[in-house]
């Protein structure tokens, strides 16, 4: 008996079962959280300014000998220019019309378009860590929670010079103090951190509460004060180095212009597709470069 098959309706049966339709990974939004985020309204002008007036000194004095140590107190100021950043993908009216329904296209590319976004946010704000003035580590380094220590202490302290002796002469940074560095350098710190643990006998030695912690799950909260985020936004040089960093929270301006991202479709009939467009406005900016360290390390990935 003749029997319907599939190969015999071959023509007409999909050659292809697209279970799930994915987006590639990506690392998302860490730094915009990190530092002082300011939103302007639209028509708040082209350029942000934030000012600062300097401080005076008390003096001792004598009696009935007049005051005569007048001071001047000036400003300093720190300015942002805003900048367009966009992305842009054109959608045709037959990749729609074919694409498997479930899908959802439209959707989909306006995902992609969104983390677009974020990610070059993230990444314009790493790219002020290699902006400060001071420098701990090296290449080829291995990070290790002492540097990480020593960046926050020397920040918390406000950089204070060699014969700063008059009290107040230094500008202690506020917390809260973060610490951001990719997985590659702080896998050095997760093993320095999760050291002393009787493993073989599953027994935990007490005191090591914290190493238990940081062995299982591979991350470390706090470190000399500083809060430690990872953000694989970080970029390595031709040399597996790379630049994370230490710093106050107020040291660093994130300033978005006009509310945020926006998206807006324009239909093109004669060329039969869609113009997705998304664009932000923002700006980003140093504002103490004594409030933070530059953290140069070895950031290969880790074999042990």
């Amino acid at each position: 008996m003749p029997a319907t098959t599939r190969t015999s309706l071959a023509d007409s049966v999909p050659t292809e079962f697209i279970a799930e339709v994915k987006l590639t990974n990506q690392e998302g939004s860490i730094m915009r959280n990190l530092v002082e985020s300011v939103t302007l309204p639209e028509g708040e002008g082209p350029i942000y300014e934030e000012t600062e007036l300097t401080r005076a000194i008390a003096y001792a004095l004598t009696e009935g000998v007049d005051m005569t140590q007048a001071q001047e107190i000036t400003d300093g100021h720190m300015e942002i220019t805003p900048a367009e950043i966009g992305a842009q993908i054109v959608r045709t009216d037959l990749a729609e019309r074919q694409i498997v329904r479930r899908a959802n296209l439209p959707r989909l590319l306006g995902q992609i378009l969104g983390n677009a976004i974020i990610t070059k946010e993230d990444v314009d704000l790493l790219s002020l860590l290699d902006g400060f003035g001071v420098a701990l580590g090296a290449a080829g380094t291995s990070l290790t929670s002492g540097y990480i220590m020593a960046a926050a202490a020397a920040i918390r302290a406000g950089g204070q010079a060699a014969a700063a002796i008059v009290a107040g002469t230094q500008t202690p940074a506020p917390d809260p103090i973060q610490a951001v560095f990719n997985d590659n350098q702080m896998h050095t710190v997760n093993k320095e951190l999760s050291i002393g643990i009787a493993a073989p006998t599953g027994v935990q030695i007490p005191g090591t509460e914290y190493s238990v912690d940081v062995l299982k799950n591979a991350a470390v909260r706090r470190i000399g004060g500083a809060n430690v985020y990872i953000d694989n936004n970080l970029g390595k040089d031709a040399s597996d180095d790379a630049k994370g960093g230490v710093f106050s929270k107020q040291a660093l301006r994130f300033v978005r212009f006009g509310g945020g991202p926006k998206m807006e479709p324009e239909r093109d009939a004669s060329g039969r597709w869609t113009e997705m467009n998304i664009v932000e406005v923002y700006g980003t900016g140093e504002w103490k470069d004594a409030w933070g360290r530059e953290m140069l390390f070895d950031a290969a990935s880790p074999t042990s």
